[in-house]
């Protein structure tokens, strides 16, 4: 009796072991995206204004690395885990992932990106508004698509090479949503 109730116990601690916890939230360590395979890399809080909590953010990738510049230009799947801490209207995510798109993109790129962002758009403002414990799957494929999934109900795919690197320089770029939450993506 005393070895099945420690075997239990050991299992009970690998199974907690197996998901990353942040600021409350769970993230499996692995995932699947389009047939393939996902290990957490890192995870983080957005925060605004340095006291309110927006979301936890989870990076997915085929295997850990600690460079932005490999992941973003990677063509393998990878996954943005977004899981909201409060309630975000639409317009204020859009507000967001819009500045954070403009501040790593030059002006030929933006331009190139005005088709894409307005699909995005399009996308979130069916939404109208996410709530608190939403979780938003932003899975971004070989070809440089994007996959949007709310809750598990895929929304719409956004097609394109440059859609895939311009969400992700939103948290890994050269200018960052924030900076310790790059680090903490990037599994520092």
């Amino acid at each position: 009796m005393k070895k099945l109730i420690a075997t239990a116990a050991m299992l009970a601690m690998s199974a907690s072991a197996m998901a990353l916890e942040v600021s409350g939230v769970k993230l499996d360590d692995k995932v699947n995206v389009g047939g393939a395979d996902l290990v957490l890399n890192g995870a983080g809080v957005r925060s605004k204004f340095g006291l309110a909590k927006v979301y936890v953010a989870g990076l997915y990738v085929p295997a850990k690395a600690g460079s932005a510049d490999s992941i973003i230009s990677a063509k393998q799947p990878r996954r943005v885990m977004l899981v909201m801490k409060r309630d975000v209207d639409a317009d204020k995510m859009l507000d967001a992932f819009h500045d954070g798109i403009a501040n790593n993109a030059t002006g030929p790129e933006m331009e190139a990106l005005k088709p894409k962002i307005a699909h995005l758009d399009s996308v979130f403002k069916a939404v109208k508004e996410t709530r608190e414990n939403d979780r938003i799957a932003l899975d971004f494929g070989v070809d440089g698509g994007m996959k949007i999934t709310i809750n598990g109900q895929t929304k719409d795919t956004i097609a394109g090479p440059d859609i895939a690197p311009a969400m992700l320089k939103i948290w890994l770029g050269k200018k960052p949503v924030q900076d310790d939450l790059k680090k903490a993506m990037l599994g520092n």
